[in-house]
This record gives structure tokens, sequence and C-alpha cells, in this order.
């Protein structure tokens, strides 16, 4: 019986070794799957950095194009100020040659009232 009892033990020792190799195996394959797990979700981050990155460089091409167009406002501004100045020197020149206009004609008038005199 002591013999039987022996190779219960050994085999229940086997058995034991076995379901052992079993688990560590199943361990490291579930170790496995979350490495690659893990290696999924950096990549992931990775494409994630990546579209930041562009987004960045967008905002970034946006900003110099809103500065580019301000400064083109600008130009359009002076200009307008400029054309708005000459608009306004050009309308007191018509007043002053209106008014010149109208001094002439009094005094065309009156010459030719002095010379229906004679």
């Amino acid at each position: 019986m002591a013999e039987i009892t022996n190779e219960m033990i050994l085999q229940a020792i086997k058995e034991l070794a076995e379901q052992l190799k079993n688990h560590t195996e199943e361990t490291n394959k579930r170790f496995e799957q979350i490495d690659q797990r893990f290696e999924q979700i950096d990549q992931r981050f990775e494409q994630i950095d990546q579209r930041f990155e562009q987004i960045d460089q967008r905002f970034e091409q946006t900003k110099q194009q809103l500065v580019e167009i301000n400064e083109r406002f600008d130009q359009i501004e002076q200009k307008i100020a400029q054309m708005d100045k000459q608009l306004t020197d050009v309308a007191n020149g018509q007043k002053i040659l209106v008014e010149e206009l109208f001094d002439n004609k009094k005094e065309i008038k009156r010459v030719k009232n002095v010379l229906n005199m004679y």
C-alpha cells in the first residue's frame, strides 16, 4: 500500500506540475495579449499625437494667414484714408471753382451792364 500511495503521490505531483505548467503558459499568453494591447494603445496615441501636430500646423498656417489678411486690411484702410483726403481736396477745389465761376459770372454781368450803358 505504501507503493500505491507513493505512486499516487507521484501521479498527483505530476498532475499538479502539468496544471502549473498549463497555468504558466496561459498566464504567459495573457501577458502577451496584454503587451499586444499596450502596443496597439501606443500606436493609437502616436496617431493622436500626429493628428495634434497636424492640427497645430494648421492653426499656425491659419494664424499666419490671418496676420497677412490683417496687414492687407491695414493697407486698404490707409488707401481709403488717402482717397478720402483726396476726395475732400477735390470737393473743396470744386467748391472754390464754383465760387470763382459765380464771381466771374457776376463780373461778366456787371461788365455787360456797363457796356450796355454806353
